[in-house]
């Protein structure tokens, strides 16, 4: 069935849009004057295509296995042990990088090498206040707590989507049939309707020229505008079950072209999660150009490592901020890129491996024993 299938050429676009991601940050936190390409000067918005995404790969995998109160526990702890992790592991060492940095540079002006430094004097450490902890350990950070992204400024968006996971499950066990998809068609529009408006009004998106750019404030309805768009798309697909290159193509240069008007006229970037929807609805019989591309070995590299590069590059710019803040030039920048980019890599390859993974794998079994516990028999 098509909902239990596999589709690689979702892992692959999920892990190409993490590494883009991470390349739009190094654009904006660094000064080099590199000639990055629209899709990572615009590269935020990205972020809704994992939310539609995620909208369709939850909803193929769990709208029809929610229909009691023990399988919406089961989901949670699955949804808990493949987030919560690597949201702690990277906001943990997003807090250690600098001031690790701090007590290395102390320690050397202190034994006399003052000179290694623009600026020898120290400055303050990096310390969470009690409200980011138990915002970041409740996973509700991102859901307008504060006046700003905290901590691992991109982990709004693991907060936000924890939360519509469980708004998804509920809306699975309490209603069904057409109900159900005029309520995520409900759901996106109105979500859409103000997470526009939080764009336009509260951050005057079109004079900073990064609308749709909600994070720790209005993150939850971007997330819900989305992700509820995923879910539709599912319900489509498993309608029309498209397939051709003409979509494909179609909907690759109708996101290019989105990005690009996006350069011109902020308020285009509106469109992105309905040109991603169709993007994932003409990737979602896995046939084809395009998806024959996401399935090569890079591709899903990158997509198993996704979520770890996501979570990881703030980390590492952090770190490349304090080696890096005084170089310029274009070859500098393009060198300075490319071991950004290996290191990125790297560190997220081990992040999957020792933290991601065996956690997820953990948390799925104490799911499994749940289910086995209260007499219910687990299923693939």
């Amino acid at each position: 069935m098509l909902e239990r299938k596999t589709i690689g050429a979702f892992e692959g676009a999920r892990g190409v849009a993490a590494l883009l991601v991470a390349i739009y940050h190094f654009a904006l936190l660094f000064s080099f004057a590199l000639p990055y390409p629209v899709v990572v000067r615009n590269g935020y918005l990205f972020v809704d295509l994992f939310f539609v995404l995620s909208g369709y790969v939850i909803c193929a995998s769990y709208e029809s296995r929610l229909v009691t109160v023990n399988d919406l526990w089961t989901f949670a702890i699955r949804r808990f042990g493949r987030l919560f992790p690597l949201l702690i592991a990277s906001t943990i060492a997003f807090v250690l990088v600098p001031n690790l940095y701090e007590l290395a540079k102390h320690a050397a002006v202190m034994l006399g090498h003052a000179n290694l430094f623009h600026d020898p004097h120290p400055v303050p450490h990096m310390v969470p206040s009690l409200a980011e902890i138990v915002a970041t350990l409740t996973m509700t950070h991102g859901l307008g707590m504060f006046d700003k992204a905290i901590l691992n400024f991109v982990s709004w968006s693991i907060s936000t989507e924890f939360y519509t996971y469980m708004l998804f499950a509920l809306a699975c066990l309490f209603v069904a049939g057409r109900a159900r998809i005029m309520l995520f068609a409900t759901v996106s529009a109105v979500a859409f309707a103000v997470t526009c408006w939080a764009s336009l009004t509260l951050h005057d998106c079109v004079a900073t020229r990064d609308c749709l750019n909600i994070t720790y404030d209005f993150g939850l309805t971007r997330c819900l505008t989305s992700f509820s768009l995923g879910c539709l798309t599912f319900y489509t697909a498993r309608r029309l079950r498209p397939h051709g290159n003409a979509l494909q193509i179609g909907a690759l240069l109708a996101v290019y072209g989105v990005f690009a008007a996006t350069d011109r006229v902020p308020v285009m970037a509106f469109a992105c999660p309905l040109v991603f929807a169709v993007l994932i609805l003409s990737l979602s019989s896995d046939r084809g150009y395009v998806a024959r591309a996401l399935n090569t070995a890079p591709a899903q590299l990158l997509g198993r490592c996704s979520y770890s590069i996501y979570l990881m590059h703030p980390v590492l710019i952090k770190g490349f901020g304090f080696a890096t803040r005084h170089l310029t030039g274009t070859a500098t920048g393009f060198a300075t890129l490319l071991v950004y980019t290996v290191t990125l890599l790297l560190i997220s390859g081990l992040t999957y491996r020792y933290i991601e993974a065996p956690f997820r794998d953990q948390f799925n079994r104490w799911a499994r024993q749940q289910r086995v516990a209260s007499g219910v028999t687990e299923t693939a």
